[in-house]
């Protein structure tokens, strides 16, 4: 029973990576592929690669947690597409940020960058998943590398056209988890 709760788990954690890949190119709109994404892209094959071989070839760890982080990513991510569809939203590192107005309904009610929350549950699972060190180490590295990414969209922010509201809306929203507020 294990090894067929492995497989669907390899198989939605892929289905998740192929929305991701489809999102890039279609969601996302970018001159040119920037070179940050290259990064991301070569350690996310690294990280898939490492936990598609634990879940079909030998065993996942910590099976119920990873398989939960996994579809909770899954999950945000769909919210996260279904309320930006009307966006223009560029790739992680663009050096031309396009900015056609603040997003505040869905998941950006609570924190400022769904995606890449989505993005970090998914990797922390794979890592949970595989308890492999390179795993760990591809999650950690993504962590940071999308902290860095979404730090730099909200300098473009402050200093873009809606530099205003944007500043306003950080008061409501977490950066990567929910504020959470005082009623005092």
């Amino acid at each position: 029973m294990w090894e067929a709760l492995n497989i669907v788990a390899g198989l939605v954690a892929f289905g998740y990576f192929v929305s991701i890949s489809i999102a890039t190119r279609q969601h996302f709109s970018s001159e040119k592929y920037p070179l940050g994404m290259y990064l991301i892209s070569a350690l996310s094959l690294v990280g898939l690669y490492l936990f598609m071989r634990f879940a079909f070839v030998f065993a996942l760890n910590n099976f119920v947690v990873s398989a939960a982080l996994i579809l909770i990513a899954f999950a945000l991510f769909v919210w996260a597409l279904k309320h930006s569809r009307e966006k223009k939203l560029s790739l992680a590192f663009d050096e031309e940020t396009r900015i056609d107005g603040i997003i505040v309904s869905g998941p950006w009610k609570y924190v400022r960058h769904p995606f890449y929350v989505s993005y970090v549950l998914f990797w922390l699972g794979c890592a949970l998943g595989t308890l492999h060190l390179a795993s760990i180490m591809v999650a950690a590295a993504l962590l940071f590398i999308y902290a860095y990414s979404a730090a730099r969209e909200e300098a473009a922010l402050k200093l873009g056209r809606y530099g205003g509201d944007y500043v306003e809306y950080r008061k409501r929203a977490g950066f990567f988890l929910p504020r959470i507020t005082s009623r005092n």
